[in-house]
C-alpha cells in the first residue's frame, strides 16, 4: 500500500531537515542505545515531521543549523 506524505516546506527542505537530524540522533549514544537503529529510523522521520510542521512557511536568514540543535537538544533531553 502506498501512502502519501506531507512535506509542508516541500520535499527538498524535509530532505535536508530529515539528514541533519539523522546525523545528531546517529552521533549520540544514548539515542542509540535506547532506540536502536529500527526506532531511530523512526524517531528520526517523526522529529523531521515535528520541526518541518513547526517551522511551516519560515524564511530563513542563516540561523537554521542554529534552530535544529537547540530543537535536537530539547527533544533528545525529553525523551532519553
Amino acid at each position: 500500500m502506498k501512502t502519501s506524505k506531507d512535506f509542508p516546506n516541500g520535499f527538498e527542505s524535509w530532505a535536508e531537515t530529515h539528514f541533519e537530524i539523522s546525523i545528531l540522533l546517529n552521533n549520540n549514544d544514548a539515542v542509540q542505545e535506547r532506540y536502536g537503529m529500527g526506532g531511530t529510523w523512526e524517531f528520526s522521520q517523526q522529529l523531521t515531521d515535528e520541526f518541518e510542521t513547526l517551522h511551516e512557511g519560515r524564511e530563513w536568514d542563516g540561523e537554521w543549523f542554529d534552530e535544529i540543535e537547540t530543537f535536537m537538544s530539547n527533544k533528545i533531553n525529553e525523551k532519553i
